[in-house]
């Protein structure tokens, strides 16, 4: 039973107490911009000596002594310029015995994880407990950058904090946006070409009816209703997605003639097929070119049954328009419908 117990406690103790992986400037936390990443210092260690990644005393002599260092790292794009490291909901042990503060700096270094070749390029935030940023400016394009995160030591404490904390890098240096374009609707057979954007080296997926998967306009065939996604991956791994759905319906059917006679069959104009297109208006004139129908999602509560105003027109042939309205010219319809008493 005393076995079991050890065993039981090594077990707990190691998994709450284990380092950290980003304990080390080496696995730092790879952040992506705009995208929130929850992170935590307990359990973290410090290494203070010349030339590791820790420094020697002090993260290359800036504004807080190291207790348990956590690191996070981000890379810019191909422009560079501004970012803001957020930090958010932090939530520190609440023993008194423990600090319950962080400090953070935003670094770079031109030899990775070698303190003697940082330099801080952001406000040095000590001592904080709720929500804070760090910014840097004229960030270099194509470069990492490092953020140490530490414990603290205050108000009477003799452990430094251990801290759970939201941390999120945004701004133009990271911004990678990639846009597959709006949702277009073809008919079976047609093709339609997307509009994507975004970085070079953007692929589409799947393959299935695409030209190519490479480039921001490959046409798109498919032969059903599929969702085409454009997908960056950076250099650091961080991936951006964004979708476009192209819809494939079967062509819509017009009949030429109705017999509103109330006999049950062939009473109101059933166009088939165009409940695919909510947004379709449909519009019909007389031969004088007098509007006497109009609606906008033709519905089966709403099919025209030969009337104008609830009163029954004359038998005789009258003209439509129909716009599927799907911004393709191909999917407006123009013909004539003849009314049979």
């Amino acid at each position: 039973m005393k076995l079991v117990f050890l065993i039981l406690s090594s077990f707990f103790i190691n998994s709450f107490f284990a380092q950290p992986s980003n304990d080390d400037c080496a696995n730092a936390t790879t952040l992506c911009g705009n995208q929130s990443v929850l992170a935590s210092n307990t359990g973290a260690t410090v290494s203070a000596c010349a030339g590791c990644s820790d420094g020697s005393s002090v993260a290359g002599n800036f504004c807080f002594s190291l207790e348990n260092t956590t690191w996070f790292s981000f890379l810019t794009n191909d422009n560079g310029g501004d970012a803001s490291v957020s930090f958010s909901n932090i939530n520190c042990n609440a023993d008194p015995t423990f600090g319950n503060q962080i400090d953070a700096v935003v670094l770079s270094a031109t030899s990775a994880c070698d303190e003697s070749s940082y330099t801080a390029i952001s406000n040095c935030a000590s001592g904080e407990s709720s929500d804070f940023s760090l910014n840097v400016t004229a960030l270099a394009p194509n470069t990492t950058y490092y953020i140490l995160v530490d414990g603290t030591i205050n108000s009477g404490a003799t452990n430094p904090s251990e801290c759970s904390f939201n941390v999120l890098v945004s701004g133009e240096a990271v911004k990678y946006e990639v846009d597959a374009g709006d949702d277009v609707a073809i008919e079976t057979g047609e093709s339609t070409i997307l509009q994507g954007l975004g970085p070079d080296g953007s692929q589409w997926s799947p393959p299935n009816g695409l030209s190519t998967t490479t480039g921001f306009s490959p046409t798109a065939s498919p032969e059903e209703t599929t969702t085409y996604f454009l997908t960056y991956v950076s250099g650091n791994g961080c991936t951006y997605i964004d979708d476009v759905i192209v819809a494939v319906y079967e062509p819509i059917t017009v009949p030429n003639t109705i017999t509103p006679n109330n006999d049950g069959f062939n009473d109101t104009w059933m166009i088939g097929r165009i409940e695919n297109y909510p947004g379709a208006e449909i519009k019909v004139f007389d031969r004088w070119g007098q509007q006497v129908f109009n609606v906008v999602g033709y519905t089966n509560a709403r099919r025209w049954d030969g009337s104008h105003n609830g009163k029954r027109l004359p038998s005789g042939t009258y003209f439509y328009s129909i716009d599927l309205k799907t911004g393709n010219k191909k999917n407006i319809f123009v013909g004539s419908i003849t009314i049979i008493h």
